[in-house]
Order: C-alpha cells, then sequence, then structure tokens
C-alpha cells in the first residue's frame, strides 16, 4: 500500500472542495496471479453454470407458455428478461 499526502484545499463563497490527505491504493491481481491462486471459478461463471443459466430460463420460459398459451416467445422474452417494458403482474406466473 503506498500513502500519498496532499494539503489540497479550494475556498470558493458558496462551496469548498478538500481531498484527504490520506490515499489508498489497493493493487489488482493480473489473470496470471488469479490462476495461481485458483480464484477463477470464483470470480468467472463456469461452463456448467451457463448450462444450468439455460435450463433455468427454458423451464421459466415453458412454464409461462403453459399458463399464457396464447403469448408469443418474443413476449415471453420480453416479460422476463425486460421487466421494465412491461408492467409486473404477478398472477402472470400462477
Amino acid at each position: 500500500m503506498f500513502l500519498f499526502f496532499s494539503n489540497t484545499c479550494n475556498y470558493s463563497k458558496k462551496k469548498h472542495l478538500c481531498f484527504s490527505k490520506l490515499v489508498t491504493v489497493i493493487f489488482i491481481p493480473n489473470r496470471k496471479q488469479i490462476v495461481e491462486a485458483n480464484l477463477m471459478d470464483e470470480l468467472w461463471w463456469s461452463e456448467k453454470d451457463y448450462m444450468r443459466f439455460q435450463f433455468d430460463s427454458f423451464n421459466e420460459m415453458r412454464e409461462l407458455k403453459s399458463k399464457h398459451p396464447t403469448i408469443t416467445r418474443n413476449q415471453i422474452l420480453k416479460l422476463l428478461y425486460q421487466p421494465g417494458n412491461i408492467s409486473y403482474d404477478k398472477h402472470n406466473f400462477e
């Protein structure tokens, strides 16, 4: 950790801005260090994770389609994965 000192302070009539005298620097490990520390599985999704996401997504879509047979695939995708575009209604999932 490196410590830098600064006495920078800028005052004006309406507002003022001051910087702390103490700065903390945290070094981020590079990819080689992450691999050596066996942290890849902790930081990134694996192929198995992606397969699980796909499986869960398919089941979610299939369940919604069974409850609303006239809904299209695009409507399902929009409802499930772009919820800001459509108002949420808990009855869609009952």
